[in-house]
């Protein structure tokens, strides 16, 4: 029998859906409220997982995401203020060829599957309507639907930022806001056929260039840059585009054969919390918003839903209720201040290779070489991108 106990996730992207899933195991009623759901489109992103996320999520029964992924054996840092080169600056590679640094896989594979699994299961409802209000006066939140049906929960998830608007009247506190006065273009390169298991990282001087390996024949790309740099000729144009990562990147792809549709967003540090966090909780990217540089956005909420979990099975457990006062205060204990330790880590390591004096990057390119060959240093830095800053 299903839990009495009911839960609301406002948001049916991979944030919601993911975490539906994971909870489902406790037999909970667990509602996903979109408005329209006919509307709903992802952006076929790559997504970074890190072992450790991908090890968690295949011990709760998505044991095919490894098989779908791309398996990721290195990773280069390129300081290229001096010169864009397959010389890297720093490496970190895996101890054995069974071992990984990291997995690429596709957003839409990864959704698709676990939409399926969802919609077999009979506790999860999807529900298609649009929200009128939210009541936190009653003992329960009480959500009131357009069509004026009336439901309670012992607890509310935001998972999307579509959905601020109904954050008006619980007074979001911004504790970070921070532009980087930067687009994100994302796009696929298809090249011919290479070994693709190295994930690159090129510090640009109008901002930072990453390579994530997908396939043989396939690369994903995501280039940070400045809303006034001269490099954005190159993004308005495919054929440009082509041309630029054919002169400059020939040593890595031999050859360009095409490129995907080029998708873009600004870029912000946010870190936003609930002044009164009342059976409700944030998360994804309406909670934490990180610059790309070093792909951690996603394990970044991943790990979110990993310490949910786990307060959920903690309370089932005693046999207290979820969304309580002392449930959300545990919840907040076990992740704030990591989060906002480590995208503050994140925030500091952009910085440290935005600045541009010619003096300063060559005192930074030689601290580089210096910490290639300190495999402690190097160890660390994999285990805290592999499991968070804490571990």
């Amino acid at each position: 029998m299903p839990n009495s106990q009911k839960i609301c996730i406002i948001g049916s992207g991979l944030t919601g859906l993911m975490i539906a899933y994971l909870l489902s195991k406790f037999r909970l009623q667990i509602d996903i409220v979109e408005q329209d759901f006919n509307k709903k489109k992802n952006n076929p992103t790559k997504i970074a997982l890190s072992k450790s996320s991908l090890d968690e999520l295949c011990r709760y029964g998505l044991k095919d995401i490894k098989k779908k992924s791309n398996i990721i054996k290195n990773i280069y840092l390129h300081d290229s203020y001096s010169s864009i080169s397959q010389k890297q600056d720093l490496h970190f590679s895996v101890s054995n060829k069974k071992e990984a640094l990291a997995y690429i896989i596709d957003s839409n594979t990864l959704f698709s599957d676990i939409y399926k699994k969802l919609k077999s299961l009979k506790n999860i409802k999807f529900i298609n309507k649009e929200i009128s209000s939210i009541n936190d006066e009653k003992f329960f939140k009480e959500i009131t639907f357009k069509d004026l049906i009336k439901k309670n929960y012992n607890l509310i998830i935001f998972a999307s930022a579509n959905n601020l608007s109904l954050l008006s009247k619980f007074k979001l506190r911004k504790v970070v806001d921070k532009s980087y006065n930067e687009e994100a273009y994302v796009f696929n390169l298809f090249h011919e056929k290479i070994s693709n298991n190295s994930a690159r990282q090129f510090f640009l001087k109008d901002g930072p260039l990453a390579f994530l390996p997908v396939s043989s024949t396939e690369t994903s790309v995501i280039w940070s840059i400045k809303n006034n740099s001269v490099n954005k000729k190159y993004v308005s144009n495919k054929k440009y585009l082509s041309k630029f990562f054919n002169n400059h990147f020939k040593e890595l792809f031999k050859e360009i054969i095409s490129i995907s549709e080029i998708n873009k967003f600004n870029l912000n540090y946010i870190f936003n919390e609930l002044k009164d966090s009342k059976r409700t909780l944030l998360f994804g990217e309406i909670a934490n918003k990180i610059h790309p540089i070093a792909g951690q956005g996603w394990n970044m909420t991943l790990r979110n839903i990993f310490s949910l979990k786990k307060v959920i099975k903690y309370s089932i457990n005693l046999g207290l209720e979820i969304g309580n006062d002392i449930f959300i205060k545990k919840y907040l204990d076990e992740t704030n201040l990591n989060n906002l330790a480590f995208a503050t880590l994140i925030d500091g390591i952009r910085k440290i290779f935005d600045i541009k004096i010619d003096s300063y990057a060559a005192i930074r390119k030689n601290t580089l070489s210096n910490l290639d060959k300190n495999f402690f240093i190097k160890k660390n830095f994999i285990n805290i991108a592999n499991k968070g800053l804490f571990i």
